[in-house]
């Protein structure tokens, strides 16, 4: 019988997993898609806070935004507070092409959550939100 970390470890695959096969689906790369869908609806955001909204390392942001770049999807600018921290700007042609992927992507999420019902989806939220705050204060404990 499976162990309760045995079954989060399962559910937690299978959902990257099925984003995984959805982007492939759509001849688009993962992580392109995570970053895509944290600037979207963004003015700006750092390197680094993509990093914290995507759980993607340092060096894969750092290579999706110098591909975005190099497209003309996204501009940097100097940050507000700190002029050496880049801002990321999805720019007109980036909304468009973030839009072309993002759109039918939350239909299909709209279309789930709707299903599970108001009061599913915010107990899951509480709970994947109450994991991610003990994890970090354990993990605290560890270092």
């Amino acid at each position: 019988m499976p162990t309760d970390q045995q079954k989060f470890w399962e559910v937690w695959g299978q959902a990257n997993g099925l984003y995984s096969s959805w982007a492939a689906s759509k001849n688009i790369n993962y992580y392109l898609l995570f970053v895509l869908y944290a600037l979207e609806g963004q003015k700006a955001m750092t390197q680094k806070r993509i990093c914290i909204c995507t759980g993607l390392t340092k060096q894969t942001v750092n290579s999706v935004i110098r591909s975005l770049k190099e497209e003309g999807y996204v501009e940097l600018a100097p940050g507000l507070l700190d002029r050496r921290e880049k801002q990321v700007i999805l720019t007109g042609k980036g909304i468009a092409y973030a839009s072309e992927f993002l759109t039918p992507l939350r239909e299909l999420e709209h279309r789930v959550l709707k299903i599970m019902g108001s009061d599913r989806v915010q107990q899951m939220v509480d709970n994947i939100a109450l994991f991610n705050t003990v994890f970090e204060k354990e993990m605290e404990k560890d270092t």
